[in-house]
């Protein structure tokens, strides 16, 4: 059976039971008034988070712009110095050429003047010559070798002192003779230069063979070792007498190699 006093182990005593008053309309104003400062709060957080996005992405545009300014300005002066480089370069390129063209010019002008001094030099023998015994003379025989086998190069002046200096007229041959199959041989220089043998003679002071003071190419037979080189000159009218002048082959050329030698250096 059970105790009695079992029903009453679960209720409190009087001096510690308090009354809650039940109004439900109060509580739902409070709900409200929660909902309601949450809606604000969020609405508000909204506002102001976008009046911050607004503010930096202003200042950002700001920025922005203020770069691409800038970013324009150094364009323009990096444009401004690419043009004053390429004028530089081309003035720079231009003083170089005409410097160079100085330089060609001043050396054209040098080689002139050495050429100028040489013939005023040789004007100046033929006229004043040292030897003043009159008559006509063999004034200069020049004698290169070539670039080719059996090639050679040769160049004369013929000249005449005289008291009067008369006009003269005659014919000038040359010949070089030497040995060819173990035998004597002679053969005309001119020839072998494709010229007429017999050359005529007409001059006052002097004339040069070439006439443009060259040289004439010749090319001697294979075989053939020149020994002597023979210039003779008859003259017609306007000398006292004629010449004949023998040179060795040999010694005109080892002295003209080092008088081309000299002139070079």
């Amino acid at each position: 059976m059970p105790d009695p006093l079992s029903v009453f182990q679960g209720v409190k005593p009087p001096g510690s039971m308090k009354v809650v008053r039940h109004d439900p309309g109060r509580e739902l104003k409070i709900r409200l008034f929660v909902l309601l400062a949450f809606v604000l709060a969020s609405a508000l957080s909204y506002y102001l988070g976008g009046r911050f996005s607004d503010t930096e992405a202003a200042i950002l545009r700001q920025e922005n712009s203020e770069l691409r300014n800038q970013l324009q300005s150094l364009a323009g002066v990096e444009e401004s110095l690419r043009q004053k480089l390429v004028i530089l370069e081309r003035t720079s390129k231009v003083d170089r050429e005409a410097a160079n063209s100085v330089r060609t010019v001043i050396r054209d002008l040098e080689d002139e003047k050495a050429l100028l001094s040489k013939d005023l030099a040789f004007y100046k023998r033929i006229l004043a010559p040292e030897d003043t015994a009159e008559g006509i003379k063999l004034y200069a025989f020049d004698l290169l070798k070539g670039e080719e086998k059996n090639q050679y190069r040769f160049r004369m002046v013929v000249s005449q002192v005289a008291r009067d200096n008369p006009f003269l007229k005659g014919t000038l041959n040359v010949s070089v003779r030497g040995v060819k199959d173990n035998k004597k041989a002679s053969l005309s220089l001119m020839e072998l230069a494709g010229l007429e043998k017999s050359q005529a003679l007409e001059f006052r002071y002097f004339q040069a063979f070439p006439e443009n003071r060259d040289y004439i190419d010749l090319t001697l037979p294979d075989g053939f070792k020149p020994e002597k080189v023979t210039v003779s000159i008859k003259v017609k009218s306007g000398a006292v007498r004629s010449l004949t002048s023998v040179l060795d082959w040999q010694e005109e050329l080892d002295a003209d190699i080092k008088n081309e030698l000299t002139d070079s250096g």
